[in-house]
């Protein structure tokens, strides 16, 4: 049986296997080759391929070949998706120093770091300590902090924690490379963590999606000495789909090769792909509308509209157009575009895939399979309704019955501006046509 090149599901841990990202790569390298030896904190959303960036820059033949020695340079990895509410600055600073001891041949550090790491209590002026016995050595220590968010997000660690790891980080040859599905600063449990300078070490490295060109070369080599090879059409079907998008590509042609192998008719393979894909790629797109503001849903829906009106295509749409639709659009576009969620060309913009599109409307939309009626929903919130001005009234009366339940508030909230409000409401009418 042929053994499917693609793989999606787990990161990605042989390097030949690894594509794109030379352009953070190198800057990765740049900032470690560097006198300071400097940090970087890689931010993309979830399946854009944070943790196989971590294991590509990490792997010896990789590290070498960008002028490191891995007899010297030791990357060691953590999972901090494992660190729950409970968890303490020691309790990770034990598992650290287990895991640093574990990348150290010599025998008297390597025990300093061991008994370290058994101590009920690890200070700043311990960690010190053990460093300077490195450094002396010649050591120098890459922290790859995968999950990060789940450190910044826990009330334990204080400002306390981060000015400490900040001083070891940059008194010593210690570099850290964190991980996280927004830059860390947007994610402190707190304000007087948010105002530490430990973010200040960091240079962020926003993941996008992938280039054409990078999303060709990927399926081009791992289709070498299979026999198979996509059709024009189903090039156009994928990149249509995926957006171009390292996770989703991987699933994309996963489906396709899949279809290939038994031989299916184009008509059938073109089914495979489009059914299976969406099934596959569901849970991941509901991820990223979940984890998006009111603000990045306006937007995000807008986008999804104008493309059903049948808009879209390769078409991408204007600032000025986005802004007729909602006013703060320059602002959230700007943030959407660093989560690599749309696209922006000659000065337009567009979702990254049309699959999200799809998902967002289906999300949106759906109240007909709803026990609770439109009716029903408008006695408990006959308050929020009447804040509007009438005209606004009848064009909320004429859309929201399509609208399900959880999302009748947020379309309220949008058609509240009656600077926006006909530009928003003849779009929304003219998608669900009343």
């Amino acid at each position: 049986m042929a053994i499917n090149p693609f793989t999606y599901g787990n990161p990605i841990s042989d390097p030949a296997r690894f594509f794109g990202r030379q352009a953070e790569v190198e800057q990765i390298y740049t900032r470690l080759l560097n006198a300071e030896f400097e940090s970087s904190s890689i931010v993309g959303e979830r399946r854009t391929g944070k943790t196989s960036l971590l294991n590509y820059v990490a792997h010896p033949a990789i590290a070498t070949a960008h002028g490191l020695d891995p007899k010297r340079h030791l990357f060691v990895y953590s999972d901090l998706q494992m660190l729950d509410q409970r968890a303490t600055p020691t309790r990770l600073w034990n598992r650290l120093l287990r895991r640093i001891a574990g990348r150290i041949d010599d025998g008297g550090i390597k025990e300093g770091f061991i008994q370290a790491s058994e101590q009920e209590e690890i200070d700043s002026y311990v960690l010190d300590d053990l460093f300077r016995l490195t450094d002396e050595r010649g050591l120098c220590f890459v922290l790859l902090l995968d999950e990060f968010e789940n450190v910044t997000n826990n009330a334990n660690f204080g400002p306390d924690f981060f000015y400490g790891l900040r001083a070891i980080a940059i008194h010593h040859q210690l570099a850290l490379i964190t991980a996280s599905k927004q830059e860390l600063i947007a994610l402190c449990h707190s304000d007087a963590v948010r105002a530490s300078p430990f973010f200040n070490i960091f240079a962020n490295i926003n993941l996008s999606t992938f280039s054409e060109e990078e999303t060709r070369s990927m399926i081009d080599r791992l289709l070498e000495g299979t026999g198979i090879r996509f059709s024009p059409g189903e090039w156009a079907t994928l990149e249509d789909i995926t957006g171009y998008h390292p996770y989703f590509v991987q699933v994309a042609a996963h489906f396709l090769y899949t279809a290939h192998t038994r031989r299916e008719s184009p008509q059938r393979r073109k089914q495979t792909l489009q059914r299976e894909f969406e099934e596959e790629a569901t849970s991941t797109l509901a991820d990223y509308w979940l984890h998006s503001d009111d603000g990045e849903r306006i937007v995000l829906t807008a986008l999804a509209l104008l493309a059903r009106q049948g808009q879209a295509g390769k078409q991408r749409f204007s600032l000025s157009k986005l802004e007729r639709l909602y006013q703060r659009s320059a602002p959230t576009l700007s943030r959407l575009a660093k989560r690599a969620l749309v696209t922006t060309r000659d000065g337009g913009y567009t979702l990254f895939s049309t699959a999200f599109g799809d998902y967002i409307i289906r999300e949106v939309t759906g109240a007909m399979a709803e026990a609770r009626s439109y009716e029903e929903w408008l006695r408990e919130n006959q308050s929020m309704v009447h804040r509007l001005p009438r005209t606004a009234r009848e064009e909320v009366g004429r859309i929201l019955p399509q609208i399900k339940d959880a999302y009748r508030g947020f379309i309220v909230d949008w058609l509240s501006d009656p600077q926006t409000l006909v530009g928003a409401a003849n779009l929304l009418r003219g998608v669900f046509g009343r």
